[in-house]
């Protein structure tokens, strides 16, 4: 089970135990969408009738939520995290943040740190773990461009946040992918100005693309290293025509993600 640049198992029954603790935060978070699809969202409903009310409410209980995840995450010693400026994400509003994607972990952080978060998600989770989380909350890709502009352009209009991952898939352990301009043309459409983060840390082999539940970074826990960006301003961009700002906007979002060595 030995990784690509890193060094081969020397201690299994270390490699087992961290695989085991593994295992069982990726069952906890499990059993956590059942309960909150069972129980926490027919509650929300009841106080909140509007979908809008109820996308706060919903937003603000899974950043809570995973908040706590996190913590459980570090406390079991699987992960570890720092970043260098949590209060701008705490209250940060109506903007696009983006950021680069090694792992799986990315967006649970991420939705952690920001308490009114709205997500582009995949459409194969619609059919997943966690389906009740996304059927009700987020957004996903498999619909016409046109429309989800739209949703998350009124979600950015009523002071919500919008996480894209300009990759648009995870980024490879060696190397990057392209940038896909949709975050770009979101962010112009809807006026709002764009926060970039950049997720650093170690190695994190088994949380990548494809890669198996068994997988691990065997030396030591997955280590997260947040930096907020300064944001990219919309006004820099007016007078230009739809295209050309879209490319010059995924252009620098990109050169401020891949700023940071």
């Amino acid at each position: 089970m030995s990784a690509e640049n890193l060094p081969p198992i020397k201690n299994y029954p270390a490699w087992l135990w961290r695989v085991a603790r593994k295992i069982f935060v990726v069952a906890f978070f499990g059993t956590g969408t059942i309960i909150i699809g069972a129980i926490v969202f027919p509650i929300l409903r009841l106080f909140n009738h509007s979908k809008n009310s109820f996308k706060k409410a919903g937003h603000k209980f899974i950043s809570l939520a995973l908040d706590l995840y996190i913590h459980l995450m570090s406390w079991v010693r699987i992960s570890t995290y720092k970043i260098d400026d949590l209060k701008t994400l705490r209250h940060i509003k109506g903007c696009v943040i983006v950021a680069n994607h090694p792992s799986l972990l990315d967006v649970i952080y991420i939705l952690a740190f920001v308490r009114d978060a709205d997500c582009i998600v995949k459409a194969g989770l619609k059919k997943s773990l966690v389906s009740v989380i996304v059927n009700n909350l987020y957004i996903t890709n498999n619909i016409d461009f046109e429309i989800m502009q739209k949703d998350c352009v009124e979600s950015l209009h009523n002071g919500g946040n919008i996480i894209i991952f300009p990759e648009g898939t995870r980024t490879p352990r060696v190397g990057s992918n392209q940038y896909k301009k949709g975050a770009a043309r979101i962010a112009l459409a809807a006026g709002a100005n764009v926060q970039p983060l950049h997720i650093g840390g170690n190695d994190k082999y088994g949380l990548g693309k494809g890669e198996s539940l068994l997988c691990v970074n065997h030396q030591e826990r997955y280590k997260y290293d947040f930096k907020v960006l300064p944001q990219i301003q919309m006004s820099k961009y007016q007078g230009l025509s739809e295209s050309i700002a879209a490319k010059r906007l995924t252009d620098d979002i990109r050169a401020t993600i891949e700023s940071v060595s």
